[in-house]
């Protein structure tokens, strides 16, 4: 990475602060504020989803998990806007084709929140039933409410983030951190620490659930492999095609 780039990407990033911050502080409230007034309404239809009854032990505990949640929400909302950021960080360090830069957003934003639904339908629902299948005649299940909020926020944003694996091999590929074509020679360490991701993030310590996330989380290595390589296909071809160009302007230069 260029010191000199990211320092003007800085500078100008500061800029718009300085012009649009305001605005922008604003803009978040709003949303934080309008999340926070919504978050008891969404909570429990939760609580029906799962067919439980959200206690609380201390006074202070309802507020703070509405804020915590209120707040896990708006993250979830202004992802686009947090992404095209991140984007176009890469954008100013790589120098992106228009092309790619669009791919990159517009995949960004489906993988993000394919993450986010795949673990609201599918993970979250098997996992909450296989914990509290545990129960007993004597033991009933009593879900404090700070900590279903920090199970269903780490859970949520871990799969949103997890599944942009793919992009974010292909900017380690495009920064030379990485080669694409020897990290596939590694497959197989790859797919044992890929299943030990999976081991340690799913909520359930039974296989089902754990090769639900392993084996998309898998999935998206091979689809970075191939997007990266695909990108590194077409700068060496963009960089022999400039090459005779280059050679033909020092010999007129010579002549």
């Amino acid at each position: 990475m260029n010191p000199k780039k990211i320092a003007q990407f800085l500078k100008g990033f500061l800029k718009l602060w300085k012009n649009k911050g305001i605005l922008i502080i604003f803009l978040l409230i709003a949303i934080y504020l309008t999340f926070f007034l919504l978050s008891p309404y969404i909570l429990k239809h939760l609580q029906t989803s799962y067919n439980q009854k959200f206690v609380f032990y201390s006074v202070s505990e309802p507020l703070v998990s509405l804020l915590k949640f209120s707040l896990v929400l708006t993250f979830i909302l202004l992802f686009p806007f947090l992404w095209y950021f991140l984007i176009s960080f890469f954008n100013f360090l790589y120098s992106f084709k228009k092309s790619h830069f669009w791919l990159f957003y517009v995949l960004g934003l489906f993988l993000f929140y394919l993450g986010v639904v795949f673990c609201y339908e599918v993970t979250l629902p098997f996992g909450i039933k296989f914990l509290i299948s545990f129960k007993t005649e004597k033991i009933e299940p009593a879900i404090s409410l700070g900590h279903f909020v920090n199970f269903f926020s780490f859970f949520i944003l871990a799969f949103g983030l997890i599944f942009e694996l793919p992009l974010f091999i292909c900017f380690l590929s495009m920064g030379r951190i990485i080669n694409p074509s020897k990290l596939g020679s590694y497959r197989k360490e790859i797919f044992f620490i890929i299943v030990v991701i999976a081991a340690l993030v799913t909520p359930t310590p039974d296989a089902f659930n754990m090769s639900l996330l392993a084996i998309p989380l898998y999935i998206l290595f091979e689809l970075g492999l191939f997007l990266s390589k695909l990108i590194q296909k077409s700068e060496t071809t963009l960089n022999t095609s400039n090459t005779p160009l280059e050679d033909n302007q020092k010999e007129l230069q010579k002549d």
